[in-house]
């Protein structure tokens, strides 16, 4: 049986909706060093559900395009700074804003699980597979803060 690894991704967007595509590329793209460290999911939507599912001890990420921030700007937010709503915020078409689910799944955990935001703002959310200039440019970017978040996290 694999070892229990002390870091889950939330992999949150959907393929084909431009920008939003963001965090799936940038998880396909992490070496298989980093991958080892972590548990990948992708879960499209972020829903309270995933939050809860964290088992305790488990560092969480949350991996999204995000709205708030120039296109392309790539960015790492506290968990709770995104449920105080400050800076940036997940982009993905949510049934409730992000805000709210993150809060929401604290307060019926009893609290929030450590962790972190990684986003990357998108300017192109239409239908089509195409990235943003933008946000095509600074992928390898947001690929290297999302593996930086997942080293430190399983660092303790």
């Amino acid at each position: 049986m694999a070892p229990a690894r002390s870091v889950r991704v939330l992999i949150c967007g959907e393929r084909l909706r431009g920008d939003d595509g963001a965090a799936i590329l940038a998880a396909e793209a992490l070496d298989g060093a980093t991958r080892a460290l972590a548990e990948i999911v992708h879960v499209g939507q972020l829903a309270v559900e995933s939050l809860l599912d964290v088992p305790e001890g488990t560092a969480v990420i949350v991996a999204d395009a995000a709205v708030g921030v120039a296109p392309g700007t790539v960015v790492t937010l506290p968990l709770e700074d995104v449920v105080r709503r400050i800076g940036a915020a997940p982009a993905s078409s949510h049934a409730l804003p992000p805000d709210q689910v993150i809060a929401l799944a604290g307060e019926l955990r009893g609290g929030l699980p450590h962790g972190s935001f990684v986003g990357i703002g998108a300017e192109r959310l239409e239908f089509g597979e195409e990235l943003s200039a933008a946000v095509e440019s600074s992928l390898a970017g947001f690929t290297a803060t999302l593996a930086d978040e997942i080293r430190r996290l399983a660092a303790g």
